[in-house]
């Protein structure tokens, strides 16, 4: 291929014949969805990034083999497969700082429940600090994420819901700004000075490897 546009087309093309030849069971196993998404994004960094430069190629060699490995089931070579997508997932997330569409969510209410537990400790009254810190680390990890999203810095926009669930092992929560104002009886006002936060949990965030902890099992 002359060009990284040619290359990403052409890959598109074999995964869609792959998704109408293959059963909707290989097309999830195989992880075709997140294969397309990671993708799109090798050939976004590949003109000044040496690394996506060889994914580009081995990304290329997964697209032919899927075939194979439906038809024809290798251990090993299923093994190499689904470790080629999870290096290519880390190197994204390390590298080029992609994350997970409600990565910040996830942590926001883990450090904001910590946060929570010390706060109501300290008030001698443990179970009224839980919610102020998960609605503080909620509200936080909401506008990270949509700064993300904004940076278009997720690595796959359509996982989204599925992916937060996974990862953190709680249900996406909808419409988070009327729960958290409705549950804990924070004004808009209040949020608005929660939200000075911000910097400091960015600041947080961005000094830890992005992605830390995370890889492609479980995605799709």
């Amino acid at each position: 291929m002359n060009s990284k546009s040619d290359w990403l087309n052409s890959i598109k093309k074999q995964i869609d014949l792959l998704k109408g030849t293959s059963s909707e069971k290989d097309y999830k196993k195989y992880k075709l969805r997140l294969l397309l998404c990671i993708a799109e994004r090798v050939a976004r960094f590949y003109p000044e990034c040496g690394q996506c430069q060889i994914f580009q190629q081995d990304i290329s060699t997964l697209v032919q083999d899927i075939g194979n490995l439906t038809q024809l089931p290798d251990k090993d070579r299923k093994k190499s497969y689904f470790k080629t997508i999870d290096n290519i997932t880390k190197h994204l997330q390390k590298q080029h700082k992609l994350v997970n569409e409600g990565y910040y969510i996830g942590i926001g209410m883990a450090i904001g429940s910590g946060i929570g537990v010390a706060l109501g400790a300290a008030l001698e009254k443990v179970g009224g600090g839980i919610p102020i810190g998960v609605g503080t680390g909620l509200a936080i990890g909401t506008a990270l994420d949509a700064k993300a999203k904004k940076d278009d810095r997720i690595l796959c926009l359509r996982q989204a819901k599925a992916e937060a669930a996974t990862s953190f092992n709680f249900k996406p929560l909808r419409n988070t700004a009327l729960i958290t104002n409705s549950c804990l009886g924070v004004s808009i006002s209040k949020l608005i000075i929660l939200s000075n936060s911000f910097c400091c949990f960015d600041n947080f965030f961005s000094s830890k490897s992005v992605g830390e902890g995370y890889s492609s099992q479980g995605l799709f």
